[in-house]
């Protein structure tokens, strides 16, 4: 037996009420050329994302509309944050590069400094647990389709982030003319500071795990940046 799916789409105002999504921040890039073969350029970003569905979850709580990674929250009757801000959000980047003039040799670095990941405690409750007649109690009914357990993030999105991501990059290369050839000799030298920030987390969270039961622990880092590495290349234009 096949079960059809009809998803429809409408505007928030047809739902009866308003869906808003709003950006405030702040752009600054500088670029300076302040002698030849010397190029610079960087800046910063800064701003705050709020996302507000409240109106519409008050006139129909039953709506469930999937998240847009890096966009949408999810809407959901079992997502109890329905206006969220990300605070603010600060980006940093920068370059610069000098050819030294008669022996061409040149030296570049690029730098940038990222927000950590946002982060989650998604606690799944499964219905042998008390949480799950709360959650019916809520609704109003019991979960649709049948499903025996439900995924629940229990922190504010925006109000926790994990550690800033800085990396440092450094390249010196070499040209070569030999007749009609031109060889690019370099060698790059990757996370030159050997910062080793957490990437990614475990953002599952159970309340009932026991220390020391070998389970992952929420926050537990699952990756890191890669550690300092360097690399040889040669490029051969004819």
């Amino acid at each position: 037996m096949s079960t059809l799916t009809n998803n429809v789409t409408k505007l928030a105002a047809d739902a009866g009420g308003n869906y808003a999504q709003v950006y405030n921040g702040f752009l600054f890039n500088l670029s300076a050329r302040p002698r030849n073969g010397l190029v610079f350029q960087g800046g910063f970003s800064t701003g705050t994302t709020r996302t507000d569905y409240c109106d519409v979850r008050s006139v129909s709580p039953e709506y469930l509309v999937p998240a847009v990674p890096g966009t949408l929250p999810t809407q959901s009757p079992l997502n109890p944050w329905c206006n969220t801000s990300t605070g603010f959000v600060t980006r940093y980047s920068g370059l610069g590069s000098y050819t030294i003039p008669k022996v061409d040799v040149l030296f570049s670095g690029t730098f940038r400094s990222d927000q950590g990941a946002p982060l989650g405690a998604l606690w799944t409750i499964t219905n042998t647990t008390p949480q799950w007649q709360s959650i019916i109690q809520q609704m109003g009914r019991a979960p649709s389709n049948g499903v025996t357990n439900i995924t629940v993030n229990v922190v504010e999105p925006g109000k926790l982030y994990g550690d800033r991501v800085n990396e440092f990059d450094i390249r010196l290369a070499k040209i070569l003319r030999f007749g009609r050839t031109r060889t690019n000799v370099g060698f790059d030298l990757y996370n030159i500071l050997n910062s080793s920030p957490i990437l990614s987390y475990n953002q599952s969270f159970s309340p009932g795990i026991p220390a020391g039961s070998g389970a992952l622990a929420w926050l537990a880092p699952t990756g890191v940046l890669q550690p300092r590495f360097w690399k040889f290349s040669v490029q051969v234009d004819f």
